[in-house]
């Protein structure tokens, strides 16, 4: 049998009123097309495809699809407008991506795989645009800020006081006492609670930061001036985007997607708890629907039981023919 040649594909792309690079991978071209929607705020996905790759391998089986969202990684300009910087526009950008990468590649449908706000994203789209998907994987999707908010620090203080780190506990007070709406505080939250496993399990706040940092660096898309871009752009998501999700309730938003979604959710999770993921799952109608909960896994269940994660993802969508 002739060896196929690993296809990629990096293109910058007019997605409504901003341009935007998604690099597309795979084996065979003609396999199905799966589009990863990268957590956040602001966090890149093209960096992460080598990484992913290597875990998952879902460019054995798909045409995967890894994008910087708009004012994210390779996408950020410093001319895009605060405003347009939402989980709406998340949502529409995500449809109209979809829409130009079908046609791109001759195919009907696609395969969703939102993480965290990414998540919360693909269902939105999802439920507005539902025929252009064949399925969504929505892995630790943020369905009731105020509530994930409150259980993010409540699970720090518990975790602080047991170890009795009295530097941790008083940060953990200051937080408390205001809102996570702007990059400084996100960013302080998310180094105690990694620190203390809620995140990613067993890697700190820096080992988050490097792993990052070295993707970047090592992507032949980045390099150094891609870190820089990269930067910025994280700090601008985070600070246009934070504001507006700060009392998000996903329950108001989305009743009803008319195709498969499955639910990927760490039990760890301290950032997007498994018992509001559930309680979501439980109110969304839907023709078939999955909650798969991953016993070893905090935010990243990608990343902490890969193989687990990458079976499930083909397993269901085998199902959903």
């Amino acid at each position: 049998m002739k060896h196929r040649k690993h296809f990629k594909n990096l293109d910058k792309i007019q997605i409504n009123d901003s341009v935007q690079s998604v690099l597309v991978s795979g084996k065979n071209k003609d396999a199905p097309l799966l589009i990863h929607i990268q957590a956040g705020p602001g966090l890149p996905m093209i960096s992460e495809a080598t990484k992913m790759e290597k875990l998952l391998h879902l460019e054995d089986h798909f045409l995967v699809a890894y994008w910087d969202q708009r004012a994210c990684g390779l996408s950020y300009n410093k001319n895009i407008r605060p405003e347009s910087i939402s989980l709406a526009q998340m949502a529409d950008d995500i449809i109209s991506c979809t829409r130009i990468l079908l046609q791109k590649y001759q195919q009907s449908r696609a395969v969703l795989v939102g993480y965290s706000f990414g998540a919360t994203a693909a269902l939105m789209a999802a439920a507005k645009s539902s025929s252009l998907f064949s399925c969504i994987f929505a892995a630790g999707p943020d369905v009731d800020i105020p509530f994930a908010n409150q259980y993010a620090l409540d699970f720090a203080m518990d975790q602080a006081t047991a170890r009795n780190n009295k530097k941790w506990i008083k940060k953990i007070n200051e937080l408390k006492g205001r809102p996570i709406v702007e990059s400084k505080s996100f960013q302080e939250r998310a180094e105690i609670i990694s620190n203390l496993g809620g995140i990613q399990t067993g890697a700190s706040f820096s080992d988050l930061v490097m792993a990052t940092v070295r993707n970047i660096l090592f992507s032949k898309y980045y390099g150094l001036s891609g870190l820089i871009k990269t930067m910025s752009g994280m700090t601008f998501c985070q600070n246009s985007f934070l504001p507006k999700v700060n009392n998000l309730n996903l329950f108001q938003l989305v009743n009803n997607i008319s195709v498969p979604v499955h639910f990927i959710q760490g039990s760890l999770d301290a950032v997007a708890p498994a018992s509001k993921g559930k309680e979501f799952y439980e109110h969304l109608k839907a023709p078939r629907k999955s909650f798969s909960l991953f016993e070893h896994s905090a935010h990243t269940p990608h990343y902490e039981e890969s193989e687990k994660f990458s079976k499930l993802i083909i397993s269901r969508f085998n199902q959903s023919f």
